[in-house]
């Protein structure tokens, strides 16, 4: 007849708490998300903001021989834009002094295209007062071309003029890299917190 060995007279020890550090709470994850989430909204919000700037007008002026009384800011030099297919003179007087706007070239090749179609920037001027007298004609009108001195003249069929403010190609290419760097930014932030919060639940002990 067999017999039950006698009990050892040592206890055993007993378990020690848990060595891994609890998990994360789930307030990481959303912060991981809500950083992915405004990568993405600062990204497109960013983009919008400097499309939006470089669109920007301050008036639009048929082609129509008649002046055009408009008032632009004074903040910075404008354009004046206009179709490519079409060709148009314009005129632009200073309603403070009634001197004709000195015109220059722009200095680069700038096209834009918007809810009233394709645009090219033709000349570059000081607003002075801010008060101007624009006055633009189709190809067969009367008027007047002086070249860079006080118009331009665009060769072209009846059309409109934009007025607008000059792009700052300083500005746009600053507000490009932010537009990336921004998001960027945001969006690794955001993907180094679900990883670490992922991996530190995945080894962690339950939390209490």
């Amino acid at each position: 007849m067999s017999t039950s060995p006698p009990p050892s007279p040592y206890a055993a020890w007993p378990a020690g708490p848990d060595p891994r550090k609890p998990r994360p709470s789930a307030w990481w994850f959303a912060l991981g998300g809500g950083l992915l989430l405004a990568a993405v909204a600062a990204g497109v919000a960013l983009f919008v903001s400097t499309l939006s700037a470089f669109l920007e007008t301050d008036a639009t002026v048929p082609a129509d021989g008649a002046p055009h009384t408009v008032t632009v800011p004074t903040d910075r030099d404008r354009v004046l834009w206009l179709d490519p297919d079409e060709a148009v003179r314009c005129q632009v007087v200073d309603g403070a002094t009634g001197r004709p706007v000195v015109m220059s070239p722009v200095g680069a090749d700038l096209q834009k295209s918007d809810g009233d179609g394709e645009w090219r920037a033709a000349a570059r001027f000081d607003p002075g007062s801010g008060d101007l007298e624009v006055t633009c004609t189709d190809g067969a009108g009367d008027g007047t071309d002086t070249g860079t001195d006080t118009g331009i003249d665009t060769g072209i069929d009846t059309g409109e003029a934009q007025v607008g403010p000059a792009p700052s190609v300083g500005g746009f290419i600053g507000s490009i890299v932010l537009a990336i760097t921004v998001p960027l930014v945001l969006g690794l932030a955001g993907l180094v917190v679900l990883l670490v919060t992922v991996v530190r639940w995945a080894t962690g002990r339950p939390r209490a």
